[in-house]
């Protein structure tokens, strides 16, 4: 079965898988994408936006005077977030159909976030580099996502759970070894940190000159 054709099966109870296969760690990784950071007025753009889930966050951290722009490449998952932002009456979300590294508006934005969604894309790595590239100067950067862990005391059962969890969602788990490397060569003042329990790990860093 094709990555997308698994997606748009999915997309009817994408947010209890995502639940689900989080551990229950899909609530604290959303409020921890705007954790420690000042984005009034901003202009974020979420990547691999999927179901909108990370939305509540990012609009109550940008306020009324800042921007979202959601972004993802499978229709029927992004219908649902189109649902949400209706319901919701969100007068200050933009979604994009469009695949991550593409974003047509990188250039216009002044935060990138991303929350377990380049480890779905083919070649993260490759992707995550030509992505930043692309940013402007000044802009932060923040993703959230199952790194291979190579520290710490549970490494062997985080990357064990993490590992099998990709065979079920299609993503690429053992591609994301450079990610961090690449971080640190493409941003300055990064940040690596963990989140639940060590599961997630959380790059921070600023695109410079």
């Amino acid at each position: 079965m094709k990555f997308a054709e698994r997606y748009d099966i999915a997309a009817p109870i994408y947010d209890t898988t995502a639940w689900f296969l989080s551990l229950g760690g899909i609530g604290k990784l959303h409020p921890g994408l705007v954790e420690g950071l000042d984005l009034t007025g901003k202009k974020v753009a979420d990547l691999g936006c999927g179901t909108g889930l990370a939305f509540p966050a990012l609009l109550e951290a940008v306020g009324p005077t800042g921007h979202v722009i959601g972004l993802d490449n499978n229709a029927a998952i992004l219908a649902k977030a189109e649902k949400r932002v209706a319901e919701n009456k969100w007068t200050n979300v933009t979604l994009v159909t469009e695949d991550i590294a593409k974003l047509p508006v990188n250039r216009d934005v002044d935060v990138v976030f991303s929350c377990i969604a380049m480890s779905c894309v083919p070649h993260p790595a490759q992707e995550l580099s030509e992505l930043l590239a692309n940013l402007e100067p000044g802009t932060l950067v923040r993703i959230i996502d199952a790194l291979p862990r190579t520290t710490g005391p549970a490494r062997q059962a985080i990357n064990g759970y993490n590992f099998v969890k990709s065979g079920i969602v299609g993503s690429h788990f053992r591609e994301l070894r450079p990610f961090e490397q690449v971080f640190r060569d493409q941003l300055s003042d990064v940040v690596v940190d963990y989140l639940h329990g060590g599961m997630y790990t959380r790059l921070t860093g600023v695109k410079g000159a």
